[in-house]
């Protein structure tokens, strides 16, 4: 029999975090974006972070049409300035409610990339997540690390402490990106994972897609493949993978002054 300490302990709360790159064609988009939406509703991820976004003047942007379809709010990150016709960059959706979000660039070569970060509130939590892509158009160690060294240092000045994560695409092998940023652990370490995640790569040990969890602060629980299944007018498409994290070190969010003075007994 469990005693009472044990059974009255609340459970830790459990993250899902989707890291996806929709189909670049506009053809093959307008073709499977009902089924995709369909897929990621069934998988009812928390959070989906969605790489190779392009972003037009008129609007048109395939993540937040993702995003809105879920039902999710949905965050645009570029480097590129506003003006432009054409912006690229990364998008992050999420179910939860949001704290306080920033953006940053990465200066890994001429053309740097930015990072997004929001504090989000799971559970009555408080985490960070941290939104990048770090694969520099001189891809080299050199500025590799020169993204990874910005991405440490805005972590420093922004996490307060909290619990973080980082989901993104990297160019660096595995080994290499630990090193860069330790403390983290990858969540995808099954290199077989690391194929047909839709985009091709120059390199083969290039690490890939994937959420880094803080060791300290997160157990690994699951990883899946996020694949479209077949139909008439296509094979199956993997589209990226799926992380379920426990938090193991909770901050909670701060209490409003309505909840101190409210009362502590009672039905609500």
């Amino acid at each position: 029999m469990l005693s009472f300490s044990v059974l009255a302990e609340p459970a830790m709360p459990v993250i899902k975090i989707a890291s996806l790159r929709l189909p670049a064609a506009e053809s093959s988009w307008a073709g499977s974006r009902d089924r995709i939406a369909a897929l990621m509703e069934e998988l009812h991820a928390d959070v989906i972070v969605v790489q190779d976004v392009s972003q037009s003047s008129s609007g048109s942007n395939p993540a937040c049409w993702l995003g809105s379809r879920l039902k999710y709010s949905c965050d645009f990150i570029s480097a590129d300035r506003p003006s432009q016709a054409i912006r690229h960059g990364h998008a992050v959706l999420s179910r939860l409610t949001t704290l306080e979000d920033a953006v940053t660039l990465l200066h890994g070569d001429l053309a740097p990339a930015a990072a997004g970060m929001q504090r989000l509130e799971l559970q009555r939590a408080r985490m960070n997540l941290y939104a990048a892509t770090m694969r520099p158009a001189d891809n080299t160690p050199i500025a590799r690390g020169h993204q990874a060294a910005d991405l440490r240092s805005w972590m420093d000045a922004t996490s307060d402490g909290l619990p973080s994560l980082i989901i993104g695409d990297f160019a660096a092998p595995t080994e290499e990106l630990v090193r860069q940023l330790p403390g983290f652990q990858p969540a995808r370490r099954n290199p077989s994972m690391r194929q047909g995640d839709g985009r091709p790569r120059s390199s083969s040990d290039a690490h890939g897609m994937d959420v880094l969890y803080q060791v300290r602060s997160f157990a690994d629980i699951r990883q899946q493949a996020i694949d479209l299944p077949a139909n008439d007018s296509g094979p199956a498409q993997r589209l990226g993978a799926m992380a379920t994290l426990r938090l193991t070190q909770a901050i909670p969010a701060e209490t409003t002054e309505e909840e101190e003075s409210a009362p502590t007994s009672g039905t609500r």
